[in-house]
């Protein structure tokens, strides 16, 4: 027997073996061995000893709780720290990862709205070939929001009666100062040397031989010279007649005389129409009152003396007083002037006439105040129909 295993060995009622066994114990909680050896002493002295059942289960008791509290003191030093939180980089680690999960939610947002959207663009899409013919198929030629939006702010329409009395009265005017400012004598002056100044004025020969054999007559110098003057005043208010003693708008005229002379056309017809009306609107000083176009002394009283002027190359040799003549002349000149002012703003187109047709005499039958018709257009801009407002005014000689 070993001298570690004599010195366990327990006699019966010996208080050291308590403290030996103890001693052993304790000695073996730092040791698996020396744990092992104590038991097995332990058993050994319990078989020497069946007497003392008291101490030996004292004994083994306390060497239960000693193995116990050796391996909870072990397992306690195998184990890290406590800790406290998270650390520093596991705070940065969930922080970059909440980023990414953001910005990678964001994005798919971004690409979902934008394929919704292309989807909208593409069904609501049609190639414009395809929009236009629509277009026009719905639409007439005549009836864009443009015009429509237009027609509501031009120059109101004047009726067709207070149009058919000023015409009238511009007669009438014409026949006053005839009586009024020329004799009935004799001349003596050379019917084809005045011939040719008639024709300087816009008539073609044939016509200015006539007028010319009218005036040098004193029983039909009269409805001569009645003639004469309306004519050419009426053409200088005539907006296509392109006169070169225009009483028009300066403006007017001077766009008037800058168009090439072309064959006439129902597009080109169309658009002076329109040109027309816009430029009537545009010159007037008061837009919003929508009342025709007045012309201004300023603009007017020089374009009269100039056409005083021109009418007096033939008038003079048959006038009685020329101061009276001149200025009453002119006053005629500005009356006339205004009536050209309220057909230029019409909506509607209005065209003189100035030949006598076959029923009032022909060749025999002379014009002394120009008539007048309305023309009326399809939507596509032709001329339906002329409606003859008042006949021209014809004398028989």
């Amino acid at each position: 027997m070993s001298p570690r295993l004599q010195n366990s060995v327990i006699k019966p009622r010996d208080d050291s073996s308590v403290t030996t066994k103890t001693g052993t114990i304790v000695t073996s909680a730092s040791s698996t061995v020396s744990i092992t050896s104590t038991t097995s002493g332990s058993e050994a002295t319990n078989t020497a000893s069946p007497k003392d059942d008291q101490g030996s289960n004292t004994t083994q008791t306390g060497s239960t709780a000693t193995e116990s509290a050796a391996t909870q003191a072990t397992s306690a030093s195998s184990l890290p720290p406590p800790s406290n939180g998270l650390s520093g980089g596991a705070i940065a680690g969930v922080a970059i990862g909440c980023l990414l999960l953001g910005l990678a939610l964001g994005a798919l947002a971004v690409f979902i709205f934008c394929r919704r959207r292309g989807k909208k663009r593409r069904h609501h899409h049609r190639p414009r070939g395809e929009f236009l013919a629509e277009k026009e198929s719905v639409l007439p030629h005549d009836s864009s929001p443009t015009s429509i939006n237009l027609d509501h702010f031009l120059l109101d329409t004047t009726p067709d009666k207070e149009i058919v009395s000023e015409l009238r009265a511009l007669g009438d005017l014409v026949s006053m100062h005839v009586d009024n400012n020329y004799h009935h004598q004799p001349v003596q002056t050379d019917p084809s040397a005045l011939a040719a100044s008639i024709s300087k004025l816009g008539f073609h020969a044939a016509s200015a031989s006539t007028i010319a054999s009218l005036c040098c007559n004193p029983q039909t110098r009269a409805v001569g010279l009645r003639h004469f003057i309306s004519h050419v005043i009426f053409t200088s208010i005539d907006f296509s007649a392109r006169s070169p003693l225009s009483m028009l708008p300066a403006p007017v005229a001077a766009f008037l005389a800058s168009i090439p002379m072309t064959e006439d056309s129902t597009e080109t017809s169309l658009a002076f129409s329109k040109w027309r009306a816009l430029s009537a609107f545009l010159l007037h000083p008061n837009r919003t009152e929508r009342t025709p176009l007045i012309p201004s002394e300023a603009a007017t009283i020089p374009q009269a003396q100039g056409l005083t002027s021109a009418l007096n190359t033939v008038l003079s040799i048959f006038v009685s007083h020329r101061e009276s003549q001149v200025e009453h002349l002119q006053a005629v000149i500005l009356e006339f002037a205004n009536f050209g002012y309220v057909l230029l703003s019409q909506p509607s187109d209005f065209r003189f006439v100035y030949k006598a047709s076959s029923q009032d005499g022909g060749d025999r039958a002379i014009v002394v105040c120009a008539g007048l018709e309305k023309l009326s257009r399809r939507d596509g801009g032709s001329v339906v129909s002329s409606a003859l407002v008042r006949a021209p005014e014809v004398v028989r000689v």
